[in-house]
Parts: structure tokens; sequence; C-alpha cells
């Protein structure tokens, strides 16, 4: 999992909660957490989904838990492309989330709104404080 996301799954939840959420023992997830063990699939989504629901951020994804899963199944993979439009200045930029993402890499509002993009398969516009966000044609 990146750093980034561990430190706020951390900072709004603990470890032991989401492994009791996840229905699994709470030596299972630190060894998912430290890559020691993969979680499989349906239990990376457990994961996911019970990380979302205790932070409240729809962040998390089944690869944060296990890396080595297909990559068609992430949300937020390398080929899906967003348009920002930043709307003090109303210009565009286009591009995945790790061409869009470069600049602002602790910013978790921005990646919590690209995911909401596509989380559920339903096109969205979302608004972000200075930005419009939905996924490029």
């Amino acid at each position: 999992m990146d750093s980034l996301k561990l430190a706020e799954l951390r900072s709004r939840t603990t470890l032991t909660a989401l492994a009791r959420a996840a229905e699994i023992s709470n030596q299972q997830i630190h060894n998912i957490i430290r890559l020691k063990s993969l979680a499989p699939l349906e239990t990376a989504r457990r994961l996911a989904s019970h990380a979302c629901r205790l932070t409240k951020l729809e962040i998390y994804e089944p690869h944060d838990f296990n890396p080595n899963l297909n990559p068609a199944l992430k949300n937020l993979c390398d080929d899906v492309r967003f348009r920002i439009t930043y709307l003090d200045v109303l210009e565009d930029e286009v591009g995945s989330v790790k061409e869009l993402i470069g600049d602002e890499p602790d910013d978790l509002e921005l990646l919590q709104a690209m995911h909401e993009c596509v989380w559920d398969g339903e096109r969205r516009l979302i608004h972000h404080p200075d930005r419009l966000i939905e996924l490029e044609d």
C-alpha cells in the first residue's frame, strides 16, 4: 500500500478495526500491510471496502492489499484518463492519475475525487474546490 494511504488509514482507524471488519486476524492484516503475504482477491476487496467505509475516504482499492492482482481490476489504473478543468482560469488538463497527481502527490482529496469518478462505473462530474474532474472520453 502507498505510504500516504497507509498513514491516512492509520490516522482514521486501526488495523485491528479493519481486520475485524474484514473478518481476518490481526496477524493476517499486519502480514498483508508489510507484504509478507498477499490477500486473495475476495479478501483484498473486503479490506478495500471496509477501509473506505472506516476512513470515510473512497481511495482504497483491492490493489492496496495485493499489488499482484490483475491490473484490469483496478479503478484508477494507468489507462483511465481524466479531464480536470481549473475554474479560476478555465483551462483543461488531461492525463492519467500518475500524470495528474505528479505535482500534488499528497492531495488525498484529489485522489478521492478521481476515484469517485470511476468507482461504481457511472459517469460523474466531481466538483473539487477549484476544479471540475471527469473521465476523459
